[in-house]
């Protein structure tokens, strides 16, 4: 354990050694800069970013998970801004901007490129500013936390490092993980339209299933009290039905 944070070890298959996971990133992440020619050094809060972003990368592989019981982490502001309305204060307000900005971080720098392009995230944010947003983010992460705990804290300065120079940072993080990580085995596109088009038909029949339980218990009231009101219902229900299932068939009138 180093600063109250696990360090995950893992077996090196090439050195034949254990190592501690987030020495792993942290080292790979320096490599990556070297290659880049953005050596650390360059700004004043190189080795503290550094350092973040090897913890970053290494939450990842913990399995507590990297979103578990985040309900604030959305990729609409509208969301993030409504959450924090219902649960006001400094400390939610550091904690939401910062989570969600190391999201959009590990997104757009680990996992760029997986997208396939007739998703709905594709559509719905083909002209979304995304990384203005993760920037303005981390900035007003800064902000609350230097409210909270004084503006000497070494994590306003990483903050701070990561907004002002978020597309170096991002640069590094794809060189780092397309170089040497693999987290993401890629799938072609056929392989992605099928699957989204099983997953389409799962939600279709979830909402079959759904308006059945339904149409069932309209028609368990309709058998209790048979008002002329409950039976257009049920007719209407079953119209419906039969729309999303051409094999239902309802006479129980």
């Amino acid at each position: 354990m180093r600063n109250g944070k696990v360090l995950t070890p893992y077996f090196d298959l090439k050195e034949q050694s254990v190592g501690k996971s987030e020495f792993f990133f942290l080292e790979h992440i320096l490599r990556a800069r070297v290659e880049l020619s953005m050596e650390t050094g360059t700004n004043e809060c190189d080795q503290e970013l550094n350092i973040y972003l090897a913890g970053l990368l290494n939450n990842l592989i913990q399995a507590n998970g990297f979103i578990r019981q985040k309900p604030y982490l959305s990729p609409f502001d509208i969301d993030i801004r409504m959450w924090l309305k219902e649960h006001p204060g400094l400390r939610n307000t550091y904690t939401v901007y910062r989570d969600n900005a190391d999201f959009g971080l590990l997104l757009f720098g680990v996992f760029v490129g997986h997208i396939h392009h007739g998703s709905y995230y594709q559509k719905v944010f083909s002209e979304q500013d995304d990384l203005g947003r993760i920037a303005l983010y981390y900035e007003l992460a800064a902000s609350a936390l230097a409210h909270l705990q004084g503006t000497g804290v070494s994590l306003i300065g990483v903050f701070k490092a990561l907004s002002e120079h978020l597309d170096e940072i991002i640069r590094i993080l794809k060189y780092a993980a397309g170089t040497y990580f693999d987290l993401v085995e890629r799938m072609s596109n056929g392989c992605m339209f099928h699957l989204e088009r099983e997953l389409d038909e799962m939600d279709e029949k979830k909402k079959y299933h759904g308006k059945l339980d339904e149409f069932l218990k309209c028609f368990s009231a309709y058998k209790e009290n048979p008002t002329e009101e409950r039976r257009t219902s049920l007719l209407s229900m079953a119209d419906e039905l039969k729309k999303m299932n051409g094999s239902f068939t309802f006479s129980g009138f």
